[in-house]
This record gives structure tokens, sequence and C-alpha cells, in this order.
């Protein structure tokens, strides 16, 4: 008796640890199976209306994105020029945005470039380079070393970064006077950061130069128009803010009776031109789970001619 005794509470913390692992076992199987079928089913909704925004680096206060997508055109345009000593072409077929934001550009700073108009699209001049004849690569206005340029560059997008700053600042400072704050600016220019209830996107739109002579066809124009036009309406319809990007691609589409490349293009330069009320998200490696997400709240439907004249100059 005492024998089986001995050999019982041998095997009761065996059988107690089997029935543990068991009971694990099943626990964690339970779990990675929730988990994995959460990240499935996930979708990454991101908030166009976010507090901060981008390129918060090198002691500058953060700018939203509309701001920072004209801060990131004019750093490839220097670096373009660092490298190849030349003149930009920009077309209206594969640059539609980029020569909008470069008018926006020179609203803030006339000085940074000449630009010539020509039937499809406009040429960039780069100060540094000589009048007389643009595609001589040797024949720059400064006969400086790399180094020399890329500080002077470097120089020329700080001063750009600083002008898109007070353009930020002033609104932030009108919205402390208006929450009766005016003693967080002095916080906040310390540690280069905005009042946590200013919205970024809440600052004014940078209106684009003319040029003598339009450069974009009516019809162009009013393409990208009856696009936000028609997500607008198909959105607030349906009570949503994002779509799958596969499915808005096919309803422009077919309601257009456009390619599907067409679509895309437009699509494309709608969402640089207006950064802080459309976006596409692309989190998901399979493309079919790309989500479009469209701000509707900032695009009521009065405002909406308003809004792409101003960026169309049109």
């Amino acid at each position: 008796m005492s024998d089986f005794l001995f050999i019982s509470e041998r095997l009761l913390p065996t059988v107690k640890k089997v029935k543990l692992d068991l009971f694990n076992s099943f626990e964690d199987e339970t779990m990675s199976a929730m988990i994995k079928k959460q990240e499935e089913s996930f979708i990454p909704f991101l908030s166009l209306r976010q507090k901060y925004g981008v390129h918060q680096k090198g002691g500058f206060y953060p700018l939203p994105k509309k701001y920072a997508s004209l801060l990131d055109l004019f750093n490839k345009i220097e670096m373009n020029y660092l490298r190849n000593k030349c003149q930009i072409q920009f077309t209206v077929q594969n640059n539609f945005s980029d020569i909008i934001q470069v008018l926006q550009l020179l609203t803030l700073d006339p000085s940074l470039y000449k630009i010539k108009g020509i039937q499809d699209g406009i040429v960039i001049q780069h100060p540094f380079q000589n009048n007389h004849n643009n595609n001589d690569k040797n024949n720059v206005k400064y006969s400086l070393e790399i180094n020399q340029f890329q500080e002077l560059i470097e120089k020329r997008i700080k001063k750009l970064r600083e002008k898109l700053d007070q353009q930020v600042q002033m609104k932030h400072k009108e919205h402390l006077a208006i929450i009766n704050c005016e003693d967080f600016e002095q916080f906040g220019s310390q540690f280069k950061l905005y009042h946590n209830d200013f919205d970024l996107n809440d600052v004014p739109d940078i209106r684009p130069i003319k040029l003598k002579k339009s450069i974009f066809s009516k019809e162009l124009v009013q393409f990208h128009l009856d696009i936000l036009n028609f997500m607008a309406d198909y959105y607030d319809k349906r009570g949503v803010s994002f779509m799958f990007y596969d499915n808005i691609v096919t309803i422009l589409s077919v309601h257009f009776n456009k390619v599907k490349s067409e679509i895309e293009k437009a699509l494309k330069n709608l969402m640089n031109l207006l950064t802080d009320k459309m976006q596409i998200i692309m989190d998901h490696i399979n493309k079919q789970r790309w989500m479009v997400q469209l701000d509707r709240t900032s695009l009521p439907f009065i405002n909406k001619q308003c809004i792409l004249n101003l960026f169309f100059c049109y």
C-alpha cells in the first residue's frame, strides 16, 4: 500500500502538468487563431485631419501635408539640378500636379526659378544656371565645386522651409488668440510644436501664380473637377470615408467611360494637390487592399469649384 501511494504521489504532478500543458496549448492555439484572424481583417484607417504633420526634423516645426509636399518637390528639383546642372522640363501629360506646385512655390518666393511656358508644359531654369546657354552643363553662373553648390542649395531649401513655417505660425498665432492661450507661443517655439487643439490642415492654401497663357485645357480641368465631385457624392450617399482602390477606379472608369490608366493618373493628381483631403493607404502588400480615403467634411459641395479653381489657375 505504501508503495502504491508513493507511486501515485510521483505520478500526480505529472498528470497535473500534462493537463496544464494541454490547456495552455489549447489557449495558445485559440489566441493565435484570434490574432491571425484579426490581422487578416484589419484595415489601417488613418485620419486626414491628424494633428501633426511630417518633416519635423532639424529643429523645425511640423508641416501640414500640403506644405510638406511642396517642400518635397522643391528638394527634388534642387537635387536634380545639383546632379545635372541643366534646366528641367515638366509636361502636362506627365507632371500635371508638379507644374501647379511649382507655380505655388513661385508665389512663396518669385526668385526661386525662372519659368517659360511651352505648348505642353513649362521649362524651369535654375538661378545658378547661365541664361545664355541653358543646355551647357559647364556654363554655370558660378564656377563652384560640387560641395559649394550643395551648400548653396541647402540654404535655399532651408529658406523655403522657413517661409512655409511662417505661414503655419501666423495661423497658429490666430488660433491661440481665439482660445486665449497666447502664452503657449513661447513654450511651443522652445520645443518646435503647436498647440494640441490646432489643426495643421486649417492653414491656408498657397495660391499659384498665373501663367501668361494657360497650358491646361478646359476639358482636362473639368475632368478632374468631375471626378472630385462624383467621388464626394458617391462617398456621401454611402456614408463612408474610404473605399478599396480597385473598386473606386472601376466605378470611375465605368461612369466616365475612360480606361483605368486615365482614372488612376487623375486620382494621383488630385491626391498630390489635395493631400489634406485625399490620400491612398498602401500598407497592404496586396494592391487589392489599398484604400482611397476622402475627407468629406472638408469638401462641401459649394466649395469644390473654388478649391479646384485655386489649384488649376483656371
